[in-house]
């Protein structure tokens, strides 16, 4: 009798923590860590229920601000999850401080956060409960800067939330500020100092997990993400978007921009915690590439530079390498027109850039050309720079996608076997591509949402797609692909490509036998 009472009261205890379990499950957020805090139970609970990483996810089109940025955090806010970090993707036309300021009084400035003003976003509706891309063509480069703006319009209005939970790594906002009377300068080494030491201290290694980062349009974004490319190692993933603007919190730095100094870049940063417990499992950040442009021609050499006064384009000329003939525009986009099917194509050089013992790869687009002259958007050419035209295809930019579904596809077919999930996804997508360009609902999304379908996914639509990362599921042609890459020139800041970030979970037992 005294053992059958012993079991039965174990039974018993069971079956109430399993129906508290489930009354706790479906909390919204803000009660559930309430309920946590209750007595130890309820915490134990409450650890069990998250016991794995999370991604929530919402889009919102409302016109109003106030009522939008209500709405997803509502929608994210609805299921139980203790954030980690937040990244909020909005039109431009919303207002950035004001869309900071609602976003961080919901979440009580105890989240690293990054609110970026993007060209489109891609995530779940409130509404429609659908995954839809939604693109804006007004971006004003002209007026003035978003964080200096306090006008709102009445169109191209959209946001979406992302937060995301991970247990085992330590997550912040890290910033990279220049000196405002120094337009060419910059403070890339301090940079990456910085998230040096906040992985260092996290993990006790200077290596993070992953780094999404992200640029001012106003800023020269090449130097800054070639420099954390050669001296990060491989297996840290980098993504993000080059040419935004935002605002952010931090736990560790200060958030408001000393007069002397300009705002470049913020980096999210994920190191691993030293001190995880020994039943959390890992977190890992896989990247998947789906490229837009095709190389054509001979190499060519720059040999004369201008950039006019804003610092915003540059004009230039050169001459094929190896041969003393100038090069004339007349005759480039002549053969561009008899190479290419495609007539609303886009003109870019990919510039090999050495400074010092590293070399890279950087895009330029083409604006136009007279005579022996070229214009591109942005700075850094140098006369002596090797570089070859390329051109947007889209078949090959298909092509190119339903390799990437392919890779998703792969890792998805890994993870099966070796107890680890896909649980979020993030896109960052160039602002060419889209509806108008691929003539169909949700192209760019597509890999991911094939792939994962449940799982939550969100984007942001580029100007200057940030994409670097090592993944171990890739085929040995591909790998020799990269290896190849590296040594004609690595690239980390793209052009009319998509980028997909994968976060899977691989549980402690797993990740003990690998």
């Amino acid at each position: 009798m005294t053992t059958g009472a012993y079991g039965g009261g174990r039974t018993m205890r069971r079956l109430n923590d399993d129906i508290m379990a489930n009354i706790l499950a479906r909390l919204p957020a803000v009660s559930f860590a309430a309920a946590a805090c209750v007595n130890k139970t309820w915490n134990r609970l409450s650890s069990q229920i998250l016991s794995r990483p999370k991604l929530a996810s919402a889009l919102s089109l409302n016109p109003s601000l106030i009522h939008a940025v209500r709405e997803v955090l509502d929608n994210v806010l609805s299921k139980p999850i203790r954030p980690h970090f937040a990244i909020a993707f909005i039109s431009e036309k919303y207002g950035l401080r004001l869309a900071h300021m609602l976003i961080n009084d919901r979440l009580k400035n105890r989240v690293p956060l990054v609110v970026h003003i993007s060209h489109g976003v891609m995530g779940k509706d409130v509404l429609s409960d659908e995954l839809r891309e939604v693109k804006w063509e007004y971006f004003d480069y002209s007026g003035d800067h978003p964080r200096e703006c306090n006008v709102y319009g009445n169109i191209n209005k959209g946001v979406v939330l992302v937060l995301g939970f991970v247990p085992g790594l330590k997550v912040d906002a890290i910033p990279l500020f220049r000196p405002r009377q120094d337009p060419g300068g910059e403070q890339a080494d301090r940079f990456l100092a910085d998230i040096k030491a906040f992985t260092a201290a996290a993990s006790g290694h200077e290596s993070p997990a992953a780094i999404m980062m992200f640029g001012d349009r106003r800023s020269n974004m090449n130097s800054v993400v070639a420099k954390m490319d050669h001296a990060l190692p491989k297996e840290t993933v980098m993504i993000g978007d080059a040419g935004g603007c935002f605002l952010f919190n931090s736990m560790n730095h200060t958030i408001t921009t000393p007069n002397s100094y300009v705002l470049d870049a913020v980096a999210l940063v994920f190191a691993e915690d030293k001190d995880k417990s020994p039943d959390v499992g890992e977190t890992e950040f896989n990247v998947v590439l789906a490229e837009g442009l095709v190389p054509f021609g001979p190499p060519f050499e720059v040999i004369v530079v201008g950039m006019n006064p804003s610092q915003e384009w540059t004009v230039f000329s050169a001459r094929m390498e190896g041969c003393d003939v100038i090069l004339s525009s007349d005759a480039v986009f002549e053969t561009v027109l008899d190479t290419v099917s495609d007539p609303n194509f886009e003109l870019y050089i990919g510039v090999t850039q050495r400074r010092g013992e590293e070399e890279s790869l950087f895009f330029y687009r083409v604006l136009s050309g007279e005579g022996i002259h070229f214009v591109v958007d942005g700075i850094g050419l140098k006369p002596g720079d090797s570089f070859v035209f390329y051109h947007t295809d889209k078949d090959g930019a298909v092509t190119s996608r339903d390799i990437a579904c392919e890779n998703l596809e792969t890792l998805k077919e890994i993870g099966d076997e070796n107890e680890s999930d896909v649980f979020g996804g993030l896109i960052f997508a160039s602002k060419f591509r889209g509806k108008a360009y691929f003539g169909e609902e949700n192209g760019d999304v597509m890999p991911l949402s094939e792939n994962f379908p449940g799982v939550a996914i969100a984007g942001s639509f580029c100007d200057g797609e940030i994409g670097r990362g090592w993944c171990s599921f890739v085929t040995e042609t591909e790998a020799e692909e990269e290896e190849d890459e590296e040594t004609s020139g690595r690239c980390s800041l793209r052009a009319f490509s998509a980028l997909y970030l994968a976060m899977s979970y691989v549980t402690a037992s797993a990740a003990i036998h690998r």
